[in-house]
């Protein structure tokens, strides 16, 4: 009855916690992609949308779990961001109790177990897992990961029957694939499995790492009269037991590895060398662990470090191997010293930088599981100082008390920033240097709040910053809209002249040459768009409504404007009113007026639906000129 009072406790206030995010905006920075830009997720709970979630790779990630938990929310709440926010803050909140009672089970100390989660769940480095919503995948992984060691824990106590054994052991493999599934980053749960036998299971026990005085036999090796005991031997059969999780793993490494650099998503080698990555990890590792003890300053993203010094990276490096040292040393008396160390150093290696994915140097949200570890070292370090000194429970418990208020409080200002997308990356330019990263997504901000000339400014400042940047795009984007043609095409030659392959700047150079009369560049440029990518939805529309529309005969194709702007629908799975219009545009060219009636009504439809006025009206005239017979002309 305590044990559920204490869950209760935990995943209430780590609920009322962040009960704010129902109130917060998407981030104009891949939220869009899973929810107002998915037409899967839109569509709810389908057949078509779950094969999507089941085989689809969204943002260079496979996580079919996390992809049917937002149909699910979409299903019942629909894809506005408040329902979709409070299922990161329910799950999260069920992690912590989640988290308290693996503790209790493993280790049976009620009140470390529940400050260490209340640790976990109020740090403020969880607020990016919860308030970001695409971030799902961590929060989901998590919930899995912990039901899996929790499963595992009940298979490992002494006195369970083989049947109980097996059915224990098979949950905690099936919740493992479902962490895996969630996201990839749970494939070092087979190692942390190995920890936990350590201690606190006690599976292998402390003396047989070691070198010990027995009686010699034919069996050991000996020396004089000490026995050396392998430490491989006496972890062979805990290693032959997790084969089956072993296998997951190296299968979901060779998967998450083949669809991320299938998808560009990593940072090929010749780019970026040995030696940046292994000094940004080791700067990684010291910087999570600052940043559990002073969490303050904490951003959104990290930008990749133009240089290292070696100097400093040495000292880190001593830092790391002194803390090693210093925690295997206490193997023995304090088992969970190394335990924890190894449980940070072990779940952080796969996003510590090694294998870079994207241009950020670390990340807050990646901290979610490591950290664990180093807070259960803390507590059960500090619970069991002080529980020798004099008045050292009332100090712990005061000292308990003002450390999760604190981290209350600094979690609750930090969240604050995570109400919309301008509000999030103000805070993070100013509190990171030269982050061409963010000054881009602070400009798409301020592009969706409709502040044209602060978010060209931005876009100007990513550009200076990194001339790569994806800023330039959108730069042009928006000099194209306020009618400066000439400052545009500049912006679109200059991504070119460093991507050839852009498709996105062959897109705009032909809108920017169609708005300029140069029709024949335009279409150059579209079909140069389609080549480069033909299963671009933008590229397949713009083009079949320039076949489709264009004054000059010699150009118009109805046929295949009536091809491509089809798959453009089926891309889309016909959830786009723009693109549905293209549609009607091209079966009205090729002289099918029936279809193209249908198919603007549809639009219309559609437009209505979605509140998209000028759409609704622009389809209406359109439509009555096909029930007329004739086609659309620009």
């Amino acid at each position: 009855r305590r044990n559920f009072f204490i869950c209760l406790l935990l995943a209430g206030i780590t609920l009322g916690l962040y009960w704010p995010v129902r109130s917060f905006d998407l981030i104009y920075f891949d939220d869009p992609q899973v929810l107002t830009g998915c037409p899967e997720v839109q569509a709810g709970l389908t057949w078509a949308s779950v094969k999507w979630a089941l085989t689809s790779v969204v943002i260079a990630n496979w996580h079919p779990v996390t992809n049917l938990s937002f149909l699910a929310v979409s299903q019942f709440f629909g894809t506005a961001p408040g329902p979709h926010h409070l299922a990161n803050a329910v799950i999260h909140a069920a992690n912590s109790a989640l988290l308290f009672l693996l503790l209790r089970r493993l280790t049976g100390a009620t009140w470390r177990s529940a400050i260490a989660a209340a640790i976990f769940a109020w740090h403020p480095l969880r607020v990016e897992s919860v308030a970001w919503i695409v971030e799902r995948k961590d929060v989901l992984c998590a919930f899995f990961f912990l039901l899996s060691l929790l499963a595992y824990a009940k298979s490992a106590e002494g006195g369970v029957r083989n049947a109980e054994w097996k059915k224990y052991f098979g949950a905690s493999l099936l919740a493992f694939a479902l962490a895996l599934l969630s996201k990839p980053m749970a494939v070092t749960l087979p190692f942390v499995l190995l920890l936990l036998d350590v201690w606190p299971l006690n599976r292998v026990e402390g003396s047989q790492l070691r070198v010990e005085s027995r009686r010699a036999d034919s069996k050991r090796q000996v020396t004089g009269d000490k026995t050396l005991h392998s430490p491989l031997s006496t972890l062979k059969p805990l290693l032959f037991e997790k084969w089956p999780f072993f296998a997951l793993m190296i299968l979901f490494c060779v998967v998450t590895y083949w669809v991320q650099h299938d998808h560009a998503a990593m940072m090929p080698w010749e780019k970026l060398g040995l030696t940046p990555r292994v000094a940004n990890a080791i700067a990684g590792y010291v910087a999570y662990l600052a940043q559990l003890f002073w969490p303050v300053n904490l951003a959104a993203m990290y930008p990749f470090p133009k240089s290292f010094d070696p100097a400093q990276t040495v000292l880190k490096a001593a830092l790391l191997i002194a803390i090693s040292f210093g925690c295997l040393t206490q193997l023995a008396r304090r088992p969970w010293l190394a335990v924890g160390w190894c449980w940070y150093l072990g779940t952080a290696l796969p996003i510590i930088g090694l294998v870079q994915v994207g241009s950020q140097s670390m990340a807050d949200r990646y901290t979610y599981l490591p950290l664990i570890g180093p807070v259960v070292a803390l507590v059960w370090t500090a619970a069991e100082l002080f529980s020798r000194a004099r008045g050292g429970k009332f100090f712990l418990t005061t000292a308990a008390i003002l450390i999760l208020s604190a981290l209350a409080i600094l979690s609750a200002r930090q969240l604050q920033f995570w109400r919309n997308t301008v509000k999030l990356f103000e805070h993070t330019v100013t509190v990171t240097q030269e982050n061409a990263a963010a000054y881009y997504i602070l400009g798409l901000g301020l592009e969706y709040t409709g502040d044209t000339r602060h978010a060209i400014v931005c876009y100007r400042v990513a550009k200076a910053v990194n001339p790569l940047t994806f800023a330039r795009q959108n730069l042009a984007d928006l000099l194209y809209q306020q009618g400066l043609l000439a400052a545009a095409e500049s912006e679109c030659q200059g991504v070119l002249a460093m991507q050839p392959d852009d498709v996105h700047a062959h897109i705009s150079l032909g809108e920017i040459f169609a708005a300029q009369g140069r029709r024949a560049e335009s279409f150059f440029q579209l079909n140069e768009a389609v080549r480069l990518n033909p299963d671009s939805a933008e590229a397949l529309n713009n083009l079949a409504w320039a076949l489709a529309t264009s004054p000059r005969v010699e150009v118009r194709d109805g046929p295949r404007a009536v091809t491509l702007a089809q798959h453009a629908c089926e891309l889309t799975r016909f959830q786009k009113t723009i693109y549905l219009g293209t549609l009607a545009a091209a079966q009205a060219e090729a002289g099918k007026f029936d279809e193209a009636i249908v198919t603007a009504q549809r639009a219309c439809d559609r437009a209505a639906k979605n509140g998209e006025q000028d759409l609704l009206q622009r389809n209406q005239k359109l439509l009555e000129r096909y029930r007329q017979h004739q086609s659309a002309r620009e």
